[in-house]
């Protein structure tokens, strides 16, 4: 469904099958032999920088523009599944499909837009060659993926000392922020005692 009602809007890898061993999914889908962001974020200049997350906001602008089908609001994962959100493993009541009063939007969301997920092209000026890893996908309230994108490390290896630079100056150009006191931290407090 995401690489075919996204296709020429946002680069998705075309999943060619998948297979499941016990609990785990493996998905097997097109190459995308490049460098991350997270990898190269710190080689990239302000200018290179700002030119990948105004390319990020278009997509995110292109995957939250998808309407849920049958127009139902529900919060759910694809095809009408549970959700298969990391934070809420081990909480099947909190992540099965359910429907809402309509007071907060519901947008279909990544969930996992951090930067390892972000497969840049190669040399100057990159392009977003692809938006991979789309497990935990599906129809979100909208402000969960900027919560979730905001509370995710990157790895210190690539990103000690971009961290807070990519959280606080960077983010908030691919993603709509949300209000610290009445939405981000009623976040926090919801999914940290579940240990994250």
């Amino acid at each position: 469904m995401v690489y075919k009602q996204l296709n020429g809007k946002v680069p998705v890898p075309e999943v060619l099958g998948w297979t499941e061993d016990g609990d785990q999914v493996f998905i097997y889908m097109s190459l995308i032999g490049r460098e991350t962001l997270e990898q190269i974020w710190g080689a990239l200049n302000d200018e290179e920088r700002e030119a990948v997350c105004k390319e990020l906001n278009g997509m995110v602008k292109s995957w939250r523009s998808l309407e849920q089908p049958n127009q139902v609001l529900y919060v759910g994962g694809l095809n009408n599944q549970p959700l298969n959100e990391i934070f809420l493993f081990g909480h099947r009541d909190l992540a099965a499909h359910s429907t809402i009063d309509g007071e907060v939007s519901v947008v279909f969301t990544h969930d996992d837009l951090v930067p390892p997920n972000i497969i840049l092209s190669p040399g100057p000026n990159p392009v977003v060659a692809a938006v991979i890893d789309w497990g935990q996908a599906g129809w979100y309230p909208t402000y969960w993926e900027y919560c979730k994108a905001r509370r995710v490390r990157p790895n210190p290896e690539y990103f000690e000392d971009l961290e807070e630079e990519w959280r606080t100056r960077y983010l908030p150009t691919i993603l709509d922020l949300v209000d610290d006191e009445t939405v981000y931290h009623i976040w926090l407090w919801f999914v940290l005692p579940e240990g994250f």
